[in-house]
């Protein structure tokens, strides 16, 4: 992969993604990166919980710190080739035609029974405490797509250093996109995960090992569908422990269904 070349910090004013003049998404901007290996672990199957509902707030305003439409391809990502699993077997995600016909999309893929597919941004690799992070993100899920399992499948980790299950996930599952973490031990959704179609998906969220301060807010595609969420008895980081982010496929092998994933749009940053 080609290294990153720095871009100035960019201001994104709502969120259609889809509509963003191609200078906004095509370059990466400043971020500290540092490569782990990540360790699998076993995962308790979703508990379905829902967010207080309130009045919505709009997509947020985002002062862009790192961005991609796969137009230079891999270009702003980091060579993580253990992120395959078995190793071998998966081969690397690649650049294709997005599906609706305009631009490029990362994809990533899985046969039945495989359990990773993964790749890292050449930023938010160093999540520390108090730290808030918006992310927006652009999937279009395959047919055939296993949207429904009830076995865990992640989409995006807010991954801790070291071993163990990430304290802050996206999953999909159950017909949803889902927030979760703490081996399960909170859980929140997001929208529907539905094949065939763009999905646009933003989370908005605190990082910290404090109940109380870690806080999650979310968006399917303009509705605010979670609202200063509070992770149930435990926060978005763990104590002492940075985080980091991944996108990709991570699921049970015990899923017998391949699926593939399009991400024709990743976008982080800070609040505006």
């Amino acid at each position: 992969m080609a290294p990153p070349q720095p871009t100035p910090r960019r201001r994104v004013l709502g969120y259609a993604l889809a509509v963003l003049p191609a200078a906004a998404l095509t370059g990466p901007g400043p971020a500290s990166a540092a490569s782990r290996t990540p360790v699998s672990t076993s995962r308790t199957p979703m508990s379905r919980t829902t967010a207080s509902a309130r009045a919505g707030a709009p997509v947020p305003e985002i002062d862009v710190l790192w961005s991609t439409d796969f137009s230079d391809g891999w270009s702003g990502w980091l060579d993580t080739p253990w992120n395959d699993q078995p190793q071998g077997e998966v081969p690397r995600p690649v650049v294709v035609d997005a599906p609706t016909g305009q631009g490029r999309a990362g994809r990533f893929h899985l046969e039945g029974g495989q359990q990773r597919n993964e790749s890292q941004p050449d930023a938010a690799q160093s999540i520390g405490e108090g730290d808030t992070l918006i992310v927006r993100f652009t999937d279009h899920l395959e047919d055939g797509f296993p949207v429904d399992t009830d076995a865990w499948q992640v989409v995006m980790q807010f991954k801790n250093e070291g071993e163990g299950s990430p304290p802050c996930e996206i999953k999909i599952g159950n017909g949803v996109y889902a927030l979760d973490g703490d081996s399960g031990g909170w859980h929140v959704d997001i929208g529907p995960a539905e094949t065939g179609r763009p999905i646009d998906i933003t989370v908005r969220i605190t990082f910290s090992a404090d109940p109380a301060t870690a806080v999650i807010d979310a968006w399917y595609g303009e509705e605010q569908t979670v609202t200063a969420y509070h992770p149930e008895g435990a926060g978005t980081l763990y104590d002492g422990l940075t985080s980091y982010l991944k996108t990709g496929l991570y699921r049970d092998p015990s899923i017998g269904e391949a699926g593939t994933r399009l991400l024709s749009s990743l976008v982080i940053g800070t609040p505006a």
